[in-house]
């Protein structure tokens, strides 16, 4: 029988010939780097502790410990990047619109912190920002009281490539900031935007990503990344398998899929200084599990919460893999 193999991570199908699939492309090693601490990089500044992408968030974070800071960005009307997330105002401030509807010094009275809310041990859900607003910061304010020692990914979050890459561009060249800095964005349009910039230092597509570890998951198959690459994606992701058979219009799957694993890092770690990023690790237990596949850093939401479990190279526990290819405690 003659039929397709789907998979569909974040809203993109991915097609798989079966009998290419069971033919797969060449078996490669599965030694993967020995058991290592990940470096914390704080989400948004740390979207759990404090309001995203203010400077108290930022503040927060560094004050925990971590020296790696990821920041949403977008474009003001007058060309300036700011530190926001969201498409709408209205999901985390106390405004309404776009942020590309605003100058920067229109946007400094609205209150990023208007939504942030916290539960207290008798449940009761207040809005501690309220009473005392913090602003939409732009990048140059970060910049201007970064550490010597902290560096920045720039998660670009807008549909204006050109004018993100440019107001992004000034603000690092005035600071002399290119080193501290990396470029991320789910679109790949505002990568392409830095491509202008030489300095521009750049992750991997998340599409291109997101296709390395499906086919090293799925087909076995190892596609080396360049040397030097950058790669990110998520600890798990909803995945959807969708079979298209001759009699059948389609049956579908579903799994909460892991797609990193040893023979991913083994695939990654065949190309020189290639740095992996594991986003969405919120637990002690998924922690000590990407410490034991040994990538390079995980992204967490709550650095106050993540100096209680991050471990030193002396006191990380010893790590081994699973006949189903994820790691357990050897306890």
């Amino acid at each position: 029988m003659n039929y397709r193999l789907f998979a569909v991570l974040s809203g993109a199908l991915l097609p798989i010939t079966l009998l290419g699939w069971l033919a797969a492309g060449r078996i490669f090693a599965t030694v993967a780097p020995a058991p290592r601490p990940p470096a914390l990089i704080a989400h948004r500044c740390g979207t759990a502790d404090a309001p995203e992408n203010t400077l108290a968030a930022c503040r927060s974070a560094l004050a925990n410990g971590v020296r790696q800071l990821w920041v949403s960005v977008q474009v003001t009307r007058d060309g300036v990047a700011v530190l926001y997330r969201p498409r709408e105002l209205s999901a985390l401030t106390d405004g309404q619109g776009l942020i590309a509807g605003y100058s920067f010094e229109e946007l400094k009275r609205l209150n990023a912190g208007w939504q942030f809310d916290r539960a207290g041990a008798d449940g009761k859900v207040t809005h501690p920002y309220r009473d005392k607003p913090v602003r939409i910061p732009s990048l140059e304010e970060l910049l201007d009281e970064l550490p010597a020692d902290a560096s920045l990914y720039l998660d670009i979050k807008t549909d204006r490539a050109k004018e993100a890459a440019r107001a992004v561009a000034a603000a690092l060249d005035r600071h002399d900031a290119w080193t501290k800095a990396r470029i991320y964005s789910t679109v790949s349009a505002n990568l392409q935007a830095f491509e202008a910039y030489p300095k521009a230092r750049l992750f991997e597509s998340r599409q291109r990503t997101r296709q390395r570890l499906v086919s090293i998951a799925l087909e076995h198959r190892c596609d080396r990344p360049r040397d030097g690459t950058y790669l990110g994606f998520e600890w798990r992701r909803k995945v959807t398998l969708s079979e298209t058979l001759t009699l059948q219009a389609e049956a579908t799957s579903s799994a909460d899929a892991v797609l990193w694993s040893r023979a991913a890092m083994a695939c990654l770690n065949a190309a020189a200084d290639v740095h992996a990023i594991v986003f969405g690790i919120n637990r002690e237990e998924d922690y000590l599990l990407a410490a034991g596949l040994g990538v390079d850093a995980v992204m967490v939401d709550s650095p106050r919460r993540a100096k209680a479990y991050r471990r030193d190279r002396r006191d990380l526990p010893r790590l081994v893999q699973s006949d189903q290819g994820l790691l357990d405690m050897d306890r």
